[in-house]
């Protein structure tokens, strides 16, 4: 069994679409805990609604690169559109941030929005972000 760790966002009907996406991976992965819900400012996207945003975590036996399908086939399945790149506003985000101890993306302290959720389910080895501009939500998972 490995331990993922996913950081999910979505500015388009974001509770919608992060509640459904919580319900999906909860029935695949029954022990998934996740954080509490972040909003965060839609930085690089004009005139975007804010985005919210969580982490989950959970154990399993699937292959980091058959659960990244999955999560991008989830995405799909909710409206992501792709055909203007990664800049702009999306109905659901889902991206693997951590496999056991192997953090994916060393960039991740940057993002404030992803970390500050995370750390709340893992101990990153990663410096203390200053989360500027983040909201704790009363959306729960």
């Amino acid at each position: 069994m490995t331990v993922f760790l996913i950081g999910m966002g979505s500015n388009i009907e974001p509770e919608r679409h992060l509640c459904v996406a919580a319900r999906a991976i909860r029935e695949r992965f029954p022990d998934a805990a996740f954080s509490h819900v972040y909003r965060s400012a839609a930085v690089g996207m004009d005139e975007a609604a804010d985005f919210l945003n969580a982490c989950c975590l959970f154990e399993t036996t699937m292959e980091p690169a058959l659960l990244n399908i999955w999560l991008k086939q989830m995405e799909d399945t909710h409206g992501r559109d792709r055909s203007k790149g990664s800049w702009k506003p999306r109905t659901l985000d889902l991206d693997v941030l951590m496999v056991g101890s192997d953090v994916l993306d060393e960039d991740l302290c940057r993002y404030a929005h992803v970390y500050i959720p995370a750390a709340e389910l893992v101990e990153l080895p990663l410096s203390v972000v200053v989360a500027e501009g983040l909201r704790d939500t009363p959306v729960r998972l």
